[in-house]
């Protein structure tokens, strides 16, 4: 896999990620994780933070939480596969977005959903949109970033 195109709905912003941007250092952490947050309430990913996924053929969905408030604060979805993740974010409704339900990106791609509390999470904003490149090279393509 050459890249990913990598969108945030809210915005519209977007731009391709390649492999060599992430460090394959954490592969095996962030792997580790991934499995971890798809059981119970998930698994703490930072300071205050966890991770609940739910994995599905060539993608995954997942949403960062604070743990003190419970409020999530960002949805990441990632397919290689087909546009369901990308429909479903633009169905919930509850947010305004820049990008068209009916205009997905080409595959594959990383989705990044501001949630409500994203407003109220800014120290979050920080590092999620690295979160996010990280975890769909480690959904999508392994073998790219080991």
């Amino acid at each position: 896999m050459e890249y990913i195109n990598h969108i945030t709905l809210n915005t519209g912003n977007c731009r391709k990620t390649y492999a060599n941007e992430i460090d394959r250092g954490i592969y095996f952490r962030l792997n580790r994780m991934i499995k971890e947050s798809t059981v119970g309430d998930g698994v703490e990913v930072y300071r205050g933070y966890r991770l609940k996924t739910t994995m599905g053929d060539g993608g995954a969905i997942a949403t960062i939480i604070s743990i003190n408030s419970g409020i999530p604060v960002i949805t990441i979805a990632c397919s290689k596969m087909d546009h369901e993740a990308w429909h479903v974010l633009h169905d919930r409704g509850d947010m305004t977005l820049k990008t068209d339900k009916d205009d997905p990106p080409e595959l594959p791609y990383i989705i990044d959903y501001l949630e409500v509390g994203a407003a109220m999470h800014l120290d979050a904003m920080i590092w999620t949109g690295d979160f996010a490149r990280c975890f769909g090279w480690t959904v999508l393509s392994p073998s790219s970033i080991r």
